[in-house]
């Protein structure tokens, strides 16, 4: 596009941080402003988070973000070019497809690539990440044609047991694959789950027919004669035979542009950006899982939008600021209902609990309250997660009937 009195901004990444974006500046901003998305997917902007509908009969069509945001005269979308460099001096980006785009303002949502353990094997055939549409395809495509070719239903194993891992294992399970999950630490969602939340969440998860190993660390993964991975080895000299592997052992920012263009990037991962959401060079903004603040990134998508809101109302030249990450999720995994807001796992003070427990019917209900036993702080609700949208808006304020009356069952 050629609109040489207009503010140009160019937008690195077209997942749902700069989707978010996009509609923002396009609800706020007056005709003078021009926006570029660059993605390098050959896909619109989609939702991860639906990506186990692919193994439920879906596509990769019913997946794409509301995609009223990009049908502006103002907005253009690139798909399926990566940003290869980014010339601050000469304030452009250059593209896979040897396109050069001007910017006044660069937003960075680059987002985060999926990881996985550093052991022998990783790489072998038969071993996925669960990440994009593409790995997703891969990985049923490749199920559909191992088990013809073996003649029989595969043996998976998921390794990491955060969210991601439990949907990765109800997807396999959706498609045929007997499942097993394997976490390092002791306790499934060990960053949203307290021990007894983990375990129930573990028997549920086994009641449908997942397995479940904690505790229990990978050393390697065994090819068989054709190459293709058939055995996983643990920390305990134990082993077991496997046909598919997928991992979901975290992520890693996507930083490499903003490195390698001298933009400051956190020792441990992520592009530094103030609450503003601006880096280290005034003209250059990140927003999404790319994001550093105090040393800390997140994979939510509510803290993503946030980023994008702020991002948004600093380049319109509006105060705002980013208050902080919201760790907040109530999801349904493998068949759970699971949601965990506030300080689920108490680190605050002289916090105190209120909980409910019943194992036997897979349901836990945990308020964590304030030294007063009444200011909610957070919680965790297993099983039924009903009350989560009304305990989620309490948090910070003080309940008016007793806490207990929260978590445990009605007598009705």
């Amino acid at each position: 596009m050629n609109h040489p009195l207009a503010t140009e901004i160019v937008v690195v990444g077209a997942g749902m941080a700069a989707q978010r974006f996009v509609e923002q500046l396009r609800q706020r901003a007056g005709d003078d402003v021009r926006v570029t998305v660059i993605g390098d997917e050959g896909l619109r902007p989609y939702d991860r988070t639906r990506l186990r509908e692919l193994f439920l009969g879906g596509s990769a069509d019913d997946l794409p973000l509301p995609f009223d945001a990009f049908e502006d005269d103002r907005v253009e979308l690139v798909v399926d070019d990566r940003v290869l460099h980014i010339d601050r001096r000469a304030k452009t980006v250059r593209t896979r497809s040897r396109r050069l785009h001007r910017y006044d303002t660069l937003v960075l949502a680059t987002g985060a690539s999926a990881g996985r353990v550093a052991v022998e094997g990783a790489g072998l055939p038969g071993c996925f990440s669960y990440r994009t549409v593409e790995d997703a395809e891969a990985l049923r495509a490749f199920v559909g044609a191992r088990a013809s070719e073996l003649e029989r239903d595969l043996r998976g194993v998921v390794v990491g047991g955060g969210p991601i891992g439990l949907e990765a294992a109800g997807a396999l399970q959706a498609i045929g694959v007997d499942a097993t999950v394997v976490q390092y630490a002791d306790r499934l969602m060990e960053a949203q789950l307290d021990g007894t939340a983990g375990s129930i969440v573990k028997r549920h998860l086994q009641a449908r027919g997942i397995a479940v190993r904690t505790g229990t660390r990978v050393t390697r993964l065994d090819p068989d004669e054709s190459g293709v991975v058939t055995a996983i080895e643990f920390q305990d000299g134990s082993f077991q035979r496997v046909d598919v592997v997928v991992f979901t052992v975290g992520l890693r920012a996507r930083d490499e542009l903003a490195r390698n263009a001298g933009i400051a990037v956190h020792p441990y991962g992520g592009i530094v950006i103030d609450d503003a959401c601006r880096t280290s060079d005034p003209a250059v903004l990140a927003i999404g899982e790319v994001a550093s603040l105090d040393g800390r990134r997140f994979g939510l998508v509510a803290p993503a939008r946030e980023m994008a809101d702020v991002a948004v109302r600093r380049i319109l030249g509006h105060e705002a600021r980013f208050a902080g990450f919201d760790e907040s999720a109530a999801i349904t995994l493998a068949g759970v209902d699971v949601a965990s807001f506030g300080d689920a796992l108490a680190r605050t003070p002289d916090a105190v609990d209120v909980l409910y427990a019943d194992p036997v019917a897979g349901v836990y209900r945990k308020l964590v309250l304030a030294g007063d036993a009444h200011t909610l702080l957070g919680g965790i609700l297993v099983g039924d997660a009903s009350a989560y949208p009304a305990l989620h808006t309490l948090v910070g304020a003080r309940l008016e009937a007793d806490p207990s009356s929260y978590v445990l069952p009605s007598r009705g």
